[in-house]
């Protein structure tokens, strides 16, 4: 019998990770074209008020059959999991189960954003208080 030894790339945390960037820098635009917010912005209704965090989250799905076939055979459950919580079908390999790893990642970037968000704007907010009050020095 001869053994065989496969080595696979897992870019899933990868694909994940470029999406929150994306979706931290998407965030910190929104916080300089609405200088006025009190509260961090809502991410469906603000962010994704055009769909850039759909796009974001699209964008970082896989394309290519090995890395999804990797992401299935290392992360099989928990695309399995996102894919029921959408609750948008009954076959979670639709579409080569692209749809379930859209779904995790998105699943991602929102834990991300309800973990971090408030924190990232505080800051924001403190740098351009912080600014102002410097300005205030000059003049």
């Amino acid at each position: 019998m001869a053994k065989i030894t496969i080595t696979l790339d897992d870019t899933l945390q990868d694909c994940v990770d470029g999406a929150i960037a994306d979706t931290k820098q998407t965030l910190l635009d929104y916080l300089e074209e609405n200088p006025d917010l009190d509260d961090a912005p809502c991410l469906s209704n603000d962010l994704d008020y055009d769909g850039r965090i759909h796009e974001i989250v699209d964008s970082a799905v896989p394309i290519y059959t090995q890395e999804i076939k990797t992401a299935w055979y290392l992360h099989g459950d928990e695309l399995e999991e996102a894919y029921e919580n959408a609750g948008i079908g009954e076959n979670p390999r639709d579409n080569n189960g692209m749809a379930a790893i859209y779904f995790y990642i998105s699943d991602k970037v929102a834990e991300w954003y309800y973990d971090y968000a408030e924190e990232i704007f505080s800051e924001w907010y403190e740098e351009r208080r912080a600014n102002a009050a410097a300005d205030d020095d000059d003049d």
